[in-house]
């Protein structure tokens, strides 16, 4: 068998062993088509390699003989340190392969750091997480950060919310901790979260706008997260919603941005002499007739957006995350309700088509941690003896 199809059989049997609650290697040859033999091959050499075990006998077959044997995945044959670099708060997690949280912390990020303290930012916190386990079991160091990354060097090209440009983390942290590096968009790996054990679960075209200091979106078409060309597909938070206004500014962050972010209301804030954060403000919308029209404002233009969005990719859901998102949905979402209902054709609004996002805050480090997975988790178990033959 080529070591390719070998792989793609890995993937497909590890995959519906993981899905199953009971499995055995007679439903993996009828599920897969593969020969029993094939199975016994692969499925045997996962037991030896211990990322999947015999639990017990299953249920006799109708026309009798002996009993399968059942068989489990084994989550923690794994860990995966996966990291959320946010504006405000960053997340350092240690997750199992099943997605299961065994340790984290959150810890407020730096203010305008240069590339050097941006660094050193990573290297005590990951450190730290480092020291809780044993470091033999790291599949890989996944890091979700709010900006745009290079889909071949994986340098991070644009981060807003810092105010770097062209930082390279992965080589560093590499080198560092001697184990596989992988960074990402923070909202990709939303995306990939929700899609792998979230409200994306049993969908294959899905797109998650993430609302926080700015605002970005994750697409998963056909099953698989998209990331486009270079690497920066999902930038929704520089699409352009009323171009005559927007042409006369320039600002660090996106357009959309300007109109409905983190950065943006707290701009207003400081503009209006309004003594109140980002929570606050969305308390004042009942009370103050200003606070109101701005905020339902930017709304409109992140409908707009998503309209525009909905009319290219006709997704099955448009998942609204990120710390504002989640936490202000039940404000946000009748304004961009409404305006889709305006907007979009009859034939493209639905009126489930929105819904919060159901892994916050904890989407970009669960995504990190399948996203891991799917890049080395499989070519790792290829390269095992226990495959060779």
């Amino acid at each position: 068998m080529s070591s390719q199809l070998m792989e793609l059989r890995i993937n497909e049997i590890l995959n519906f062993i993981r899905m199953k609650n009971e499995m055995t290697r007679i439903k993996l040859s009828k599920l897969t088509g593969l020969s029993k033999p094939s199975v016994s091959l692969i499925v045997n050499g996962l037991i030896k390699e211990g990322i999947v075990k015999e639990i017990g006998l299953g249920n006799s077959r109708p026309q009798g003989g002996r009993r399968p044997i059942r068989l489990s995945f084994v989550p923690d044959y794994a860990l995966v340190l996966s990291v959320d670099v946010g504006g405000c708060k960053s997340i350092f997690s240690v997750i199992d392969l099943a997605g299961n949280v065994l340790h984290k912390k959150t810890v407020i990020s730096p203010i305008a750091p240069s590339k050097k303290e941006f660094l050193e930012f990573l290297f005590d916190n990951i450190s730290e997480m480092i020291a809780l386990v044993d470091s033999s079991l790291l599949l890989a160091i996944s890091v979700g950060v709010a900006g745009t990354v290079d889909k071949k060097t994986q340098i991070i090209r644009k981060m807003p919310a810092f105010g770097l440009e062209n930082v390279d983390i992965s080589e560093p942290l590499r080198k560092r901790f001697q184990v596989d590096v992988l960074v990402q968009n923070d909202v990709t790996l939303a995306a990939m979260g929700e899609s792998w054990i979230g409200n994306a679960r049993n969908l294959s075209d899905v797109l998650l706008i993430s609302i926080g200091t700015g605002v970005g979106a994750g697409l998963v078409i056909n099953g698989e997260v998209y990331t486009g060309f270079t690497g920066s597909a999902g930038e929704i938070g520089e699409m352009t919603t009323d171009w005559h206004i927007e042409r006369q500014t320039a600002s660090f962050f996106g357009k959309l941005e300007e109109w409905f972010s983190g950065y943006s209301l707290q701009k207003f804030c400081q503009r209006e002499n309004i003594a109140a954060n980002v929570p606050q403000l969305f308390e004042m919308i009942d009370k103050s007739l200003e606070v109101k029209e701005r905020i339902e404002e930017g709304c409109v233009h992140l409908a707009l957006a998503i309209a525009n969005a909905v009319s290219l990719l006709d997704p099955a859901r448009v998942l609204i995350g990120g710390g504002i998102g989640y936490n202000q949905y039940d404000k946000i979402y009748p304004v961009v309700d409404r305006t889709l209902r305006e907007v979009l054709h009859d034939s493209m609004y639905r009126s489930d088509l929105i819904v919060r996002a159901s892994l916050e805050p904890l989407g970009v480090v669960i995504g990190g941690c399948y996203y891991a997975q799917k890049r080395i988790l499989i070519n790792k178990l290829c390269q095992s003896p226990h495959f060779g033959s």
